[in-house]
């Protein structure tokens, strides 16, 4: 395949800043059922000029079709229209969640590995946490902001991001609840003093959160290939090298609304420990990382099958980044 535009490389969602502050009015003042129906009208409108997104979403909705045992309807532009409809909701609640911490009554928490996480953090340890651009994970982050949480101590959350390309909803958030934004570890700039502090909040009983399916802006080229939707796709090789690095206990971490396309739906909290081992020499390093980042797709693949609307990637993921192939790429087989 050829050399794909990096995700950070495109124009960020919306011409101005006024759509965020719209979308921040909507959340205030109106109920569930007319934010919904706003939000499906400005969709619409968005929807017919953005060609390059949908045949990207397109794309992604042809490859969950071709893999779902379920038997999930082959992409039509009803089917594209949803999932930029969900993406839209998405936005909404990012902004519900920063300006409140939302509603824990609408967190379901499921029969998972949740509660071994909440003893790790009743027990004052911590923990890194590798999330997605599947549903919204702001949920947890929002909940810890306003003390709602299931564990009996409060602890931080701290998220390592790439705000390339998103620069006026980050404003928007910022403005909604600033408190929020002072522990943020930016993705382009983690060093040897960076992990070093992380591993200090982890000890401290504090959780580090990163998302696993995206490449940061300075480390594009550094992927590690392995199977998603039936093709090889590219992931971020420093995720699961910076989460083997530190040594803590790992999660896979989806907060998912329960149906796709409505803003009152529960939101679906998923915690699953990581069962590759991050202890060992740094010569069993680069399989550790390859086969945490095959668990991991597998785990978000299968979520993915179950809520096909909600992941919001829309840029060439299965395309080699530029300069990608410096490291090796990682078959099925190979990751087992």
């Amino acid at each position: 395949m050829t050399n794909g535009i990096h995700w950070s490389k495109k124009k960020e969602y919306g011409a101005g800043l006024w759509q965020f502050r719209f979308f921040s009015w909507v959340v205030r003042t109106c109920p569930g059922v007319i934010m919904n129906a706003i939000v499906a009208v400005v969709t619409f409108f968005f929807f017919l000029g953005a060609k390059e997104d949908r045949r990207l979403s397109y794309m992604y909705l042809a490859k969950l079709s071709k893999v779902s045992a379920t038997g999930l309807p082959k992409p039509t532009f009803f089917a594209v229209y949803k999932h930029m409809f969900s993406f839209a909701l998405s936005m909404v609640e990012k902004i519900a969640c920063w300006k409140d911490g939302g509603a824990l009554s609408k967190v379901e928490l499921q029969n998972d590995d949740i509660d071994a996480l909440v003893n790790q953090l009743n027990e004052g340890k911590g923990a890194c946490l590798i999330c997605s651009h599947l549903g919204n994970m702001e949920t947890l982050r929002a909940l810890t902001g306003v003390k709602k949480t299931h564990a009996s101590r409060s602890f931080k959350v701290i998220p390592v991001i790439d705000f390339s390309g998103t620069a006026k909803f980050n404003e928007i958030l910022k403005q909604l609840n600033p408190t929020l934004m002072t522990e943020i570890v930016d993705a382009n700039s983690v060093g040897t003093d960076t992990v070093i502090w992380m591993q200090g909040e982890i000890e401290k009983g504090n959780l580090v959160v990163i998302a696993g399916d995206r490449t940061s802006t300075h480390t594009m080229n550094r992927t590690v290939a392995v199977p998603f939707l039936g093709e090889l796709a590219y992931f971020p090789w420093g995720t699961f090298l910076l989460t083997s690095i530190i040594g803590a206990p790992i999660y896979y971490a989806f907060a998912l609304r329960k149906r796709d396309l409505n803003i009152q739906s529960p939101c679906e909290m998923h915690i699953q420990k990581a069962k590759v081992e991050t202890c060992g020499t740094r010569k069993e390093r680069m399989n550790r990382v390859q086969n945490m980042a095959f668990e991991y797709a597998e785990t978000l693949e299968k979520h993915c099958v179950e809520h096909p609307y909600q992941w919001y990637n829309f840029f060439e993921f299965w395309t080699k980044p530029v300069l990608s192939g410096l490291l090796p790429e990682t078959t099925n087989q190979e990751a087992k």
